[in-house]
């Protein structure tokens, strides 16, 4: 790559860290953005938690976020990252810090695929401080790192072609969310007499030991379910796993009976496994399949699981207590028709993850590519032009 800057990382921005404390957390208000908000170069709200504007005033006198900030976990899950979108109110979490870029020598969305690129990944692992639990940035010396960028010409050129792809992606998590929103809203309109859950719906226990799973078979744990959403956006495989697991096919239901208020209940796109702290759920009758889905995922059967958990720290529910939970029953006729409608949303969204996950795998190959000028941005582009 032509036009190359060698830099130090203090050169293209200001390096602030989040709250050594944790605040006490809410259901609403500013978020607290946490570690587990970063995936992938995306900022997931969903997995962030919130604080009282008291709080928010507290937690923000260092920093205030603000648009185009990069965020970054300094300790544990290092090198995950995102930029801070616009019109947010949020404070910085545990273990979170974030580059305020300098716009006059770095392109922020350029910033933010420069630091999920494999030259600066194995930079934080050269530089990683490994501490008695976890590994870490040290953010006192990341200032001195050695960094080498192209112009800003350049820059934008890479983010502009980089950025086609993820932005096509957000597109396709839009639509997502509103097939999400049109199946919780038409649920709730559904009017009859209430059923127990049990009664149209089982629990499938196909547990499988670590040593007769296959290696590349797809992994679901509770880290890759979605809080109150229906479309699983991300996934492990079975190539690390060490303990039984339970197996699931494509449609079955996911919920996840640990921490029940998490409300993470998803609508399975493809086969595999889960963990054992998801039940695999699936409706007796084929055509009752999205009532089942809409049901499970409804904030009353949620709200029902949460009341009947038990544990203190680590509450967990069951499915003889979710079994007996009453669900929306419209009669068969507006029931199997509801159903098939869901069904219908639920395949669309399968198809746009399934084009989503296929867009970031495009990404990913042409990140290095472009960054170690192995490519130039005109074939980037053909490449690009093929898949969006």
């Amino acid at each position: 790559m032509s036009e190359m800057s060698d830099l130090l990382f203090r050169d293209i921005g200001e390096l602030f860290d989040g709250p050594h404390a944790t605040p006490k957390r809410i259901d609403e208000g500013p978020y607290f953005l946490n570690i587990s908000s970063l995936d992938a170069g995306r900022l997931d709200l969903s997995q962030s938690d919130h604080v009282s504007d008291e709080e928010f005033k507290k937690w923000t006198r260092r920093v205030t976020p603000q648009e185009d900030d990069l965020l970054f976990s300094y300790e544990t899950r290092l090198g995950e990252a995102a930029l801070m979108p616009g019109g947010v109110a949020a404070c910085l979490g545990r273990r979170m810090a974030l580059l305020r870029p300098d716009r006059e020598r770095i392109v922020p969305r350029f910033l933010l695929y420069y630091y999920l690129s494999p030259h600066f990944q194995d930079l934080i692992q050269q530089r990683q401080i490994q501490g008695a639990t976890v590994p870490r940035i040290g953010l006192a010396t990341m200032g001195e790192w050695p960094i080498s960028i192209p112009s800003l010409e350049n820059q934008r050129a890479i983010s502009d072609v980089l950025g086609a792809l993820d932005d096509k992606i957000a597109a396709n998590e839009r639509v997502s969310s509103t097939l999400d929103n049109l199946i919780r809203f038409e649920y709730l309109s559904l009017k009859g007499e209430p059923v127990p859950l049990g009664g149209l719906a089982k629990n499938v226990r196909d547990q499988v030991k670590p040593e007769v799973v296959d290696g590349e078979a797809i992994y679901l744990g509770l880290e890759h379910l979605p809080r109150e959403h229906f479309w699983v956006t991300g996934h492990g495989n079975t190539s690390e796993i060490t303990s039984a697991k339970s197996r699931f096919e494509e449609g079955d239901v996911l919920f996840g009976k640990l921490r029940p208020y998490f409300h993470k209940v998803v609508s399975a796109p493809f086969g595999g496994v889960c963990s054992t702290d998801v039940l695999v759920i699936r409706a007796m009758e084929s055509d009752l399949a999205g009532l089942i889905l809409a049901a499970v995922g409804s904030k009353e059967t949620v709200a029902a699981a949460v009341s009947s958990s038990e544990g203190t720290r680590m509450p967990r529910t069951s499915w003889k207590d979710l079994s007996d939970t009453s669900i929306r029953w419209p009669g068969r006729s507006v029931a199997e028709s509801f159903s098939h409608e869901v069904q219908r949303r639920a395949d669309l969204a399968a198809k746009l993850g399934a084009e989503s996950r296929a867009l970031a795998r495009a990404r990913d190959e042409l990140l290095p590519l472009l960054m170690s000028g192995k490519i130039t941005v005109k074939d980037a582009e053909k490449v690009v032009s093929d898949v969006v």
